[in-house]
This record gives C-alpha cells, structure tokens and sequence, in this order.
C-alpha cells in the first residue's frame, strides 16, 4: 500500500507533551507524549524519543520505525537513522559519494530513513517524532508499534525488535449533549463565567538546591564526580520542563555556598576556580543545550550559618550569634568562635552546622508558549493537567455549556489553580447550575468583595431563598456590567 505523507516534522533537542516514559528496544529507549488522534480526515501521530539510555557503539546504528499494523493492512510510517559517531562518518562519507542517494540493503522491508540523527553522548538525546497522513477506515482497527532494527555491524547479526507503543486511535468524538440531566437551565443562564487573561509566553522560573551533606555526600566526592553528580540532577530539572509542552529554556543560574574552612581568601580562590570547573563542565555536556549558563560562588555563607545557630539547641548559642554578629569576618570571627566555650560549640558548627550551608542552589528560567484549543482539547481528554489556567478555560468554553466536558474542566480547573479567583467563580457557576450551594459557598465566600463574583453570590442567594442579599449582589453586579445580573434581577421583580 502506497503512502502519501502530508506533513513529517522531527524536531531535534526539543521534548513536547509530558506523560509517562514508555520502554523500547531492550529498554534503552523511551517514548513519552504518545498522541494518535485523527483530525480533519488525517492521522496524527506523535511522540517524544528519548534515546539517552541506548547503548551503542560508536561504529554501529539503529533505525527505528513506526509501524500501523491492522489484521488486513501494513504502514510503515517515516523511521530513524541513529548512527553512532564513527558511523555516522562512515554514512556522511557514503552519502557524499552517492551523490547523496541512500541505498537501503536488498530485501529490507524499509524504506530509506526520513532523519538521520547523530548518537553524540555530549548532546540531550531526544527528539519530538510527529507525522500526519490521510486516514483510512482500516486505521480504526489498527495497533502503533516500533520496530527497532540494528544495523549487524562488527559481524553481529541484524536483530530486529518489535514493541507495542499504541492500540487506540482517538476518532473525533461526536458533540455531547447540550446539558445534563442534573443541569438546571434556568440556573444555566443567570450565572456569569469569568475569562481569565492569556498568558502567552510567560517568562517562569523552577528553583532547586542540591545538598552536599545529602544521600550521595558530595562534599566527599572528587570534582570530577561532583560534577557528574551536579550534571545528571540538573539535567533531570531541565528535562524535566523540556517535556512539558511549549516549553522553551532561556537561561541556567546557579549559586554556591561554601563553609568555613581554613583562611578566608584561600576559600575565596578556592570558591571561583569551583565555579569556572563546574561552568565548564556543564557546558562540555551540555546540560541545557545551548542555553546560557551563570555560575556565581559565596565562598563562606554566613548568613545561613547565622539563621542555623538561632534556630539550634547548641550550646551558648546567644553568645555565638553575638560573635558572628558583631565580630567582622576578617577581624578573627572565627578564632573568637574557636576559643569559645573551650571549642565545644565550634565543633558543633563543624559537625551540625557547616555541613547543612554546603549547597547549589539553581534557577532554571523558562517561557511557554500556549497550545491551541483542538490540542488544550486533546490534552484534557487524555487526562494531562499541563495546561495553563486560561487554556483549561479555553477547551471548557469549547464544549456545549452544561455538557459533562464542560463541567469537568470548570472543575478542574478550580482544582488545580485553588488561588485564581476567575476559576473559583466559574466552578461556582457549574455548582449553581446544579443547584449545589454548598459547593458553590466553598468557592465563592473567600471572594465576596469581588465584584467579578457578586452575580453568582446574587444567584447563591437566590437560590437558598435570601432575596435581600440575592438582590444587593445582583444590582452590584448590575453596575459592574455583568449581563446576566440584570436578567436576575428581572426575574426576581416577577416574583
């Protein structure tokens, strides 16, 4: 069967839905993100490889393919070259020889590869694989695998590995019901929904600290292994918000604190050479791409060593606040503590102390650019949670109002931004027209003085019989604009 690819995108160094990992060929690769929905008559397949985990030599490659397979039909959707580096040479150069015709093996059942990617262990190894092909009704019946196909280099054999990734395709869904059964209409129609304002590339920020008193104690590591250890946790952060959709990383900040030990600009010297190591680490292995990287060192914290004593049980305690307090740092601070109390409560901070300020912090800073609302649909119908405030807004207005969909994302939404007033409100609103006041009480009492809320505080009331306060919010309302207030308040005239 012939296939007539419209669109293939293969967006290198760049992770787009966040889902759970999962396994491939022997475990070595991961997907995450998997989306196969159909769309306007064409099949969507999506999903992010992780290929961090492969184990290959440098002289060998991997092609992986994504096969449609149903009882009846076969599709082999665009694969993957992964070439290790010498192999990758070795390609180039045939390549350039071929005039730049790839030449598949006789009797391969695939076809030449859409993407050739380089296996460099210096570079983030994923990459977003989506493709878009017209859809046929055999699709329905249709399983997603991916067949892993080694290169039987180095005269081992060509194994070939097959895995399940998919058995659903989402076929679009056919418009619910306009309103449940337990939706009162007329309730419907009185209460007002708020819209939250877009956020469109938002610049955030996600902030850690690595311990070096932790599990692993790195402060007893070699530079090098700290390094190592400081790299692998940062680049699960990164990773971490590179999965997450529309997601783009900016800049990397990191800040660390050093204790006492021996003369203070020894520590100093010390402190910026650890810092200029650790930058250049980071940036050999590429921890974030190509994202800048700032590394700044407090060689003795004493600021944090000043909040431990205060809030310890230690021995005199005061009297060593009193010293880091009023004694300054190049004026023998440190040889009063030492002379202090026979050494006992220097040796405190020694041991109890000075281990804890040993850290890195980090700020990893970030912008996300919105999805759309046929994606923000998509997404909430597979349950993912990745949404900002005004996109679950956006896929909850895009169904029919009172519908289950509807419903479920008003109160979602309220569920997962507890501090947005515009999304207490209109969880309130689905409540009301469920005649829920209890519901509705929890979502809206904390927002009483606001007057984006006193139309659904009018109806709250109305409905529990207080036409006096039912009406005092609603003519408030009213004078703030809200339209529905004033269709209430003709309602509650007739009464």
């Amino acid at each position: 069967m012939k296939k007539s690819l419209i669109i293939l995108f293969l967006l290198a160094q760049q992770m787009v839905v966040p889902a759970f990992a999962q396994e491939v060929y022997k475990g070595e690769i991961s997907l995450t993100g998997k989306e196969i929905y159909v769309s306007e008559g064409n099949l969507h397949v999506r999903m992010n490889v992780n290929y961090e985990g492969l184990k290959m030599a440098s002289n060998e490659s991997l092609t992986l393919t994504p096969l449609l397979k149903s009882p009846d039909y076969c599709l082999e959707l665009p694969s993957i070259l992964v070439n290790g580096l010498e192999q990758q040479k070795v390609y180039h150069r045939t390549e350039v020889l071929s005039g730049g015709k790839y030449s598949k093996k006789k009797n391969s059942r695939f076809n030449a590869p859409a993407i050739v990617i380089k296996n460099d262990p210096k570079s983030i190894r994923q990459f977003s694989y989506q493709v878009q092909i017209p859809y046929r009704k055999w699709m329905k019946d249709a399983v997603l695998l991916m067949n892993s196909r080694e290169c039987g280099c180095n005269g081992k054999p060509a194994k070939e590995f097959q895995d399940k990734i998919a058995d659903a395709i989402i076929l679009p869904k056919a418009r619910t019901s306009q309103i449940k059964e337990n939706i009162d209409t007329r309730y419907l129609s009185l209460v007002n929904i708020v819209a939250p304002a877009a956020e469109d590339d938002t610049l955030s920020m996600l902030k850690g600290v690595i311990s070096f008193d932790g599990d692993k104690q790195l402060d007893r590591l070699s530079t090098e292994k700290q390094n190592y250890e400081i790299y692998y946790r940062l680049r699960e952060a990164v990773r971490g918000l590179q999965q997450q959709n529309g997601v783009s990383v900016t800049k990397l900040s990191l800040r660390g604190y050093g204790a006492p030990i021996g003369h203070l600009h020894k520590n100093e010297k010390q402190a910026s050479l650890r810092a200029l190591s650790l930058k250049d680490y980071l940036r050999e292995n590429r921890v974030a791409g190509r994202t800048p990287i700032e590394i700044s060192w407090t060689a003795e914290d004493w600021d944090s060593i000043r909040s431990l004593v205060q809030s310890s049980d230690m021995n005199l305690r005061e009297a060593v606040s009193d010293i880091i307090n009023s004694v300054e740092l190049t004026k023998g601070r440190e040889r009063m503590l030492m002379e202090l109390g026979d050494g006992l409560p220097y040796r405190y901070l020694q041991s109890n102390i000075f281990p804890k300020v040993k850290r890195l912090s980090y700020a990893i800073s970030y912008t996300r650019k919105g999805v759309d609302t046929a994606q923000g649909r998509r997404l909430f119908e597979t349950g993912s949670h990745s949404l900002s405030l005004s996109e679950f807004f956006a896929v909850a207005m895009s169904y029919p109002k009172g519908s289950t969909e509807y419903n479920d994302a008003m109160d979602l939404t309220a569920r997962l931004f507890p501090d947005s007033p515009q999304a207490a409100i209109n969880a309130a609103a689905v409540a009301l027209s469920k005649r829920d006041t209890k519901k509705a009480h929890v979502y809206l009492d904390k927002y009483a003085t606001l007057p984006a809320a006193y139309n659904n505080l009018g109806i709250l009331y109305l409905l529990e019989g207080n036409r006096d306060k039912a009406e005092i919010y609603l003519l408030m309302a009213a004078a703030a604009g809200v339209k529905e207030a004033q269709q209430a308040l003709d309602e509650l005239k007739k009464k």
